[in-house]
């Protein structure tokens, strides 16, 4: 007669192992997926805080060349009339010259030329040459200029790529766009950025009080696109930026940066002027020091 043989004590045993293999995975995956969770947010503030800073430097570019063409009078047809919607408390430590040197003759190619370093009151230390294509008289509306940059740097920050500005101001008050194409930011430390987008700036209030600039407010709109040598990052002003003449920062208005379908805010306040902005990831935020 066949013996049958039940050791029970052997299967507990082994359904105990497999129900204890199957926790230990299914911990690990949670742990895992924290894990992940964690460095996807990581990357997302991080491309966020970049395009703060990405952008400051183009903008930056912007607001030099508008000062500029405000306030050489071979460049706006005037004895220094002003015609840019930037601060004027630019000390303007750059050397400039232009081709050609005929007053009223255009195109026009300036050059800003930096040297090994110079920096403005209170603002970025800027090195090498910025160079310009005027079209004709920047205050005309429809007036173009456009921007290369040789061995041009900002706080270190190495710029490259094609700015292109145009004036779009009308009855309304004063208007620009910019684009950057081909934008490229090689850092210090080695990192290299890849940047192109379009910003619209439009006046909203100051427009009766020409030469009264301290009232001028200004919105900002616009997206860009971000690469680093592994992510894609996509950037919406979702709320106008806002910036007031009489202050050296974005004050109001939000932008969202998305990376890998994983998206960050960055919340430049309620109008007050401040040099802070705030990153939201998910439950995550930080605040940010902005440059002038």
């Amino acid at each position: 007669m066949m013996k049958h043989y039940f050791n029970t004590n052997k299967v507990l045993s082994v359904t105990a192992l497999a129900i204890g293999a199957i926790t230990i995975f299914f911990a690990c995956k949670k742990d895992d997926k924290a894990g992940a969770d964690e460095a996807r947010d990581t990357q997302t503030m991080a491309a966020a805080q970049r395009e703060v800073e990405i952008n400051a430097v183009y903008d930056d570019a912007f607001g030099v060349v508008l000062d500029a063409n405000s306030y050489e009078s071979g460049l706006n047809g005037t004895d220094g009339g002003r015609w840019a919607p930037e601060n004027s408390s630019h000390a303007r430590c750059y050397a400039i010259s232009f081709d050609p040197v005929e007053l009223g003759v255009f195109p026009k190619t300036v050059e800003l030329n930096f040297g090994d370093g110079c920096t403005d009151g209170g603002g970025p230390t800027r090195k090498g040459k910025i160079k310009v294509v005027v079209s004709e008289l920047f205050f005309l509306p429809g007036a173009e200029a456009v921007i290369t940059f040789e061995n041009y740097s900002v706080n270190g920050i190495k710029v490259d790529g094609t700015q292109t500005l145009k004036n779009l101001s009308g009855t309304n008050g004063f208007g620009y766009s910019y684009t950057v194409a081909g934008g490229k930011l090689t850092y210090p430390n080695g990192a290299v950025y890849l940047y192109d987008g379009m910003r619209n700036l439009t006046q909203k209030e100051g427009a009766d009080t020409k030469y009264d600039v301290n009232d001028d407010v200004y919105e900002l709109e616009g997206n860009a696109t971000l690469k680093d040598s592994v992510n894609t990052a996509t950037v919406t002003i979702t709320k106008a930026l806002e910036r007031k003449f009489s202050c050296s920062y974005i004050s109001k208005g939000a932008v969202a940066v998305t990376v890998n379908g994983h998206a960050a805010s960055i919340d430049y306040g309620n109008g007050e002027c401040d040099d802070k902005a705030m990153i939201t990831v998910g439950d995550k935020t930080k605040e940010i020091t902005l440059s002038k």
